[in-house]
């Protein structure tokens, strides 16, 4: 990919997370789960709540990467993944599973998202509601 039509795609990219963020601001604030999206490595955004679960600020989760390397125990990674491949990037359908989350610590945590396709300006983005799962 030439220089111009990165800079343009990480532009757009921008312009998206920067909607997102406006449009489900509200989602962000009133929702009692941990809230995320996620358009690429680079381009996703959390509510408070989230980030506090992983341990984080808003800005560092924001900035994290690799996100699943830092954020799924590594025995899941492998579901996570295959959930977002065949579910979220095809638009097929929202899921529900079970994982463990890694903080920033290193310590896990038992959590459940629930993993919603939708999509903006017609790339798929992850929106997710992750709340620990306690006992």
């Amino acid at each position: 990919m030439s220089r111009a039509k990165e800079d343009a795609t990480r532009m757009e990219h921008e312009d998206i997370m920067r909607e997102l963020t406006e449009q489900f601001q509200p989602v962000f604030q009133n929702s009692p789960d941990g809230v995320y999206l996620w358009l690429d490595e680079v381009h996703k955004v959390c509510n408070e709540r989230l980030a506090r679960m992983f341990g984080l600020t808003v800005e560092e989760w924001r900035d994290t990467q690799p996100f699943l390397g830092r954020f799924v125990a590594e025995g899941d990674q492998e579901l996570f993944s295959w959930n977002y491949q065949n579910r979220v990037a095809t638009s097929a359908f929202p899921v529900t599973f079970r994982f463990r989350g890694r903080r920033k610590d290193g310590s896990t945590f038992a959590a459940e998202t629930d993993m919603v396709p939708i999509t903006w300006r017609g790339h798929p983005v992850a929106y997710h509601f992750v709340r620990e799962i306690k006992g």
